[in-house]
Formats: structure tokens, C-alpha cells, sequence
């Protein structure tokens, strides 16, 4: 049984408001088909239980849905990419203070170049010369 909502006036003998049980087959395809008013352009009517899976038009609710949707998802599509960028900016803060904390250590340890040595090349020179230090 599909019911059927009259949206306008005088859709063949139905009015507006008019909830149609059991709609007559042309009643049905104008909703499915989403016919408008030639003058208004509003819809005529909208099926409201049954056979929706038919219809070949998502209805007005459909698409404003859809639409909501896909700016959700684009929401939050740009929301993951900033989290990441943050996710990343902090890794780089993290590695900024390594980095100064180990240029520290190398200028106490008077180690020529740690100005430009990248973390590895820091924690290498710092093990090689605490090692020599410590085994003095």
C-alpha cells in the first residue's frame, strides 16, 4: 500500500493536505516522477510510505540530505587534514627541542660543527666524545 501526500490543490479530485491511502496509480507516478505546477512550480504531491525504492528521483529531503552529508564529510575530511598538520607540527616542536637540547650538550662538550649537524649526527658525535671524555 504506498500513501501518498497532495501537496497543491486540485490534483485531480484531491486537495492540498489530502493524505491518500492506497493511491490510485497515476497519483502515485506523479509523485514519483516529482511533477511540479506549471505556474508555481511547487511539487503536486509526495509519497510518504511505500514503494519509494521505485522512484528513479531522490526526493526534495533526499537531496537537501545528500547534500548535508557531503558537506559533512567534507568537514570533516578538512578537519582530519588539520589534525594531522598539528599531529605534525607537534612531532616538529618535539624534534626542535631534541634538536636544541642535544646542540646544547655539543657546545659543552665543545664538539666542532654541531651547528650544523642534523639529530643523528649530534647523537653520534656526543656518544663518540663522551665516550672519549669518560674513557680519560
Amino acid at each position: 500500500m504506498t500513501i501518498v501526500k497532495v501537496l497543491v490543490d486540485a490534483v485531480g479530485e484531491y486537495n492540498a493536505g489530502d493524505i491518500v491511502k492506497d493511491a490510485p496509480d497515476g497519483l502515485i507516478e506523479i509523485a514519483k516522477r516529482q511533477v511540479r505546477n506549471a505556474a508555481t512550480g511547487k511539487l503536486l504531491a509526495e509519497i510518504i510510505e511505500g514503494d519509494v525504492n521505485s522512484t528513479d528521483t531522490p526526493s526534495e529531503r533526499e537531496q537537501k540530505l545528500q547534500a548535508e552529508l557531503d558537506e559533512s564529510k567534507k568537514r570533516e575530511a578538512d578537519l582530519l587534514a588539520e589534525i594531522s598538520e598539528l599531529k605534525s607540527d607537534m612531532h616538529k616542536d618535539d624534534s626542535d627541542d631534541e634538536l636544541k637540547d642535544l646542540k646544547s650538550t655539543a657546545k659543552d662538550l665543545k664538539i666542532q660543527g654541531y651547528t650544523k649537524m642534523s639529530i643523528e649526527e649530534l647523537k653520534e658525535a656526543i656518544s663518540t666524545t663522551s665516550g672519549e671524555v669518560d674513557g680519560q
